[in-house]
């Protein structure tokens, strides 16, 4: 495609994130991961280290705090307590849009930042459809699509790793595609780099930046000095907080030390595998890292102990999480009072038109890939993006899981679900292995419904808290994040 084309679609992205930043331009942020990386990201730019909670941000959230928490035990020091708890990542993207804004107007400078620099997953996605082979209609399809995705558009008014993580995450894939295609040593190293800093954000991806080592070699036939390079660069950003954190916590640790946190809330008796803030606030009177990790993880392995059958379920039960429909923001925002009261029908139009787009991408893009692997003559980019598929959800399934963690696939996703679209009515005359194999019909058959009774399994679970929302008086539930 023209390179005007990826332009305006970057254009046609950014103008929606755009005046919903300059809308909100003003607005305080809220729940407590944005204070949270608004404090790291001030700590960086003041030359304090990797700090939270200093004196004045402690007093600040007091009164929030003193709702769960006992407060009069907890001190903490002036500057703040060094932590390891959240990857750096984010808080260093942060810190570096603070350095040029005024200070009083950080959040909506941060809002417009984030609303250009995400607005670069439509261009993305449009690329990796071409470089996947699957067209040039289904490239503007999943362009398009991406830059107009609902939840999308309003995660950049948040404070919210996923404006940094997700664009970074879908640039190093798409790079690892070229070098399959290139002997430039530019996509190789673009690669590791961008993906380097997508573990420095969220150490999830690691598991797959180990995958793309494998098939760089395999399917990209690049040799083992840039195999080795791409491994080192990836990690070796990553590497000297790993030192830093391995020294405050007294024991190897990598990004962060959040595993036994994420843990405790997954497998807590009184949890369902997701994340219930009930629970998440349950440790947080101890404020030392090191404590507070070998707590949640000591009490972690004894809930899965007690009831391993339980811990089981719970695995099954996250995976209907991860791939469940986006709504927790919505049931947050509109419980909450924050849109006021919405009659019906508009409020379940809303809704529909929330969490319709995931619905069709999970259904169509195991039909996009079916057809990429019967049709196409390379079939590396498909496995590549399986590898990022499976590497990167998996973890999740074992942690802990919400359907906003999915949203890093999307990227991935939407131009496999986009090319069935733009195959659906050629799939008889342009697959005609399938007229004497059963197997893709039994196999998308299978996949179809499993993803039909994870949707089912996670509405059963969620259904009376979707009554409620839906009800007259679903503005005023007031239910926590």
């Amino acid at each position: 495609m023209p390179k005007k084309t990826y332009f305006i679609l970057w254009l046609m992205a950014l103008l929606p994130r755009l005046i919903l930043a300059i809308a909100y331009f003003g607005h305080p942020i809220a729940l407590d991961d944005m204070f949270q990386y608004d404090m790291l990201a001030r700590s960086l730019l003041e030359g304090k280290g990797y700090r939270w909670y200093n004196q004045e941000d402690f007093e600040t959230l007091r009164s929030y705090y003193s709702q769960f928490l006992d407060m009069e035990d907890l001190e903490v020091p002036e500057d703040g307590l060094v932590t390891t708890h959240r990857a750096p990542g984010y808080p260093a993207f942060l810190s570096s849009i603070y350095a040029v804004a005024p200070s009083e107007e950080r959040f909506g400078w941060t809002r417009i930042a984030q609303a250009a620099f995400t607005a670069t997953l439509a261009p993305l996605t449009a690329l990796i459809a071409i470089h996947c082979g699957l067209g040039k209609k289904a490239a503007n399809i999943a362009g398009t699509a991406i830059a107009f995705y609902p939840l999308l558009l309003f995660y950049p008014l948040a404070l919210a790793s996923e404006n940094f993580f997700i664009p970074t995450l879908t640039a190093g894939f798409f790079f690892l595609l070229l070098t399959q295609k290139s002997r430039k040593w530019s996509p190789i190293l673009l690669s590791s780099l961008l993906l380097g800093v997508s573990m420095f954000t969220r150490s999830i991806s690691a598991l797959f930046i180990i995958f793309g080592a494998w098939w760089v070699r395999i399917f990209g036939k690049v040799d083992i000095k840039k195999t080795i390079l791409f491994l080192t660069l990836a990690f070796g950003i990553c590497l000297p907080w790993a030192i830093r954190n391995t020294h405050v916590m007294g024991k190897p640790t990598f990004m962060e030390s959040s595993l036994g946190y994420n843990l405790f809330i997954s497998y807590h008796p009184e949890g369902n595998g997701g994340f219930i803030s009930e629970i998440a606030i349950k440790p947080l009177n101890i404020l030392d890292d090191v404590q507070r990790d070998q707590y949640t993880t000591q009490k972690a392995l004894q809930f899965i102990k007690a009831d391993p059958g339980e811990a089981i379920t719970r695995v099954f039960r996250k995976v209907a999480f991860f791939f469940s429909v986006e709504d927790r923001e919505m049931a947050f925002f509109y419980g909450n009072g924050i849109f006021g009261h919405i009659p019906q029908p508009w409020l379940g139009l809303l809704y529909l038109v929330l969490i319709t787009p995931w619905i069709l991408i999970l259904f169509l893009a195991p039909l996009g890939v079916l057809i990429s692997l019967l049709t196409s003559r390379d079939r590396a980019p498909v496995y590549l993006a399986l590898g990022l598929l499976a590497g990167y959800s998996a973890p999740h399934f074992l942690i802990i899981a919400e359907p906003r963690f999915h949203l890093a696939l999307v990227p991935i996703l939407l131009p496999f679900a986009a090319h069935a679209w733009t195959q659906r009515k050629q799939i008889s005359s342009t697959l005609p292995a399938w007229q004497n194999q059963k197997w893709p019909y039994l196999l998308l058959g299978l996949i179809w419904l499993l993803i039909a009774a994870l949707f089912l399994w996670n509405f059963a679970m969620e259904w009376d808290k979707l009554v409620a929302l839906m009800g007259p008086e679903g503005h005023k539930i007031h239910w926590s994040y």
